[in-house]
């Protein structure tokens, strides 16, 4: 993957460990309608899919209550939980490291893009990205590989040859298949190593520094 121009990387379980605040979230908005949650690994395997197939899937709400705990969502998540966030170990030193190999790095993500943008200027990143795409507040550019298309379409990409997407769950790879994309899975974000590895990406790695060796 030495040789691909264009780096594309997903928000949370890629860069960011962004699940404390989520999992917030979720058992905020589920309170408000008398739901107690305190399954961890339910509320872990809420981190990656939409949320309103999350809500549709677990909880059977119709699309207009899943619209109405969204707003609660996101009363939470845009008051306290996007700031309950942090930077994986070395993130920052490889993401520089890429600036300085000359390669255009971009983000694709099912987080709302104003929320990713605000992490990222939190967090002084925001220099390091050609394209940051995200989701709407309601959700509008899920499935990922809408969203990947979407960088592909900011930065005037017309084939997948010289791209490689970067992310923690089997959406990010199907996304990028979508595409023929290459694909890299992390083991240290929110995905389950056994659903990373049906999912058949073009690498596993365990680290950020893995990572780091195997695309400079």
């Amino acid at each position: 993957m030495k040789n691909k121009k264009y780096i594309i990387f997903d928000f949370d379980g890629t860069l960011f460990d962004s699940q404390i605040g989520i999992k917030k979230a979720f058992q905020y908005a589920l309170k408000q309608e008398g739901i107690i949650e305190n399954d961890k690994e339910k509320l872990q395997s809420f981190i990656g899919p939409s949320l309103h197939s999350t809500f549709e899937k677990h909880y059977g709400f119709s699309k207009e209550k899943i619209d109405e705990v969204i707003v609660k969502f996101r009363a939470y998540y845009s008051n306290k939980g996007y700031l309950e966030t942090a930077l994986y170990y070395e993130v920052k030193e490889m993401l520089q490291d890429l600036k300085n190999a000359d390669k255009s790095i971009s983000i694709a993500t099912a987080k709302p893009t104003v929320y990713a943008k605000q992490i990222l200027k939190n967090f002084e990143l925001m220099h390091f990205f050609d394209s940051i795409q995200g989701s709407k507040l309601k959700g509008e550019l899920f499935p990922k590989d809408r969203v990947i298309g979407s960088v592909m379409k900011d930065l005037d990409l017309f084939d997948a040859e010289d791209c490689v997407m970067i992310g923690d769950t089997i959406y990010d790879i199907k996304g990028a298949q979508y595409h023929n994309m290459d694909c890299i899975a992390v083991n240290y974000g929110y995905g389950k190593h056994k659903d990373l590895v049906d999912a058949r990406p073009n690498k596993v790695v365990e680290t950020v520094n893995e990572l780091r060796e195997f695309i400079l």
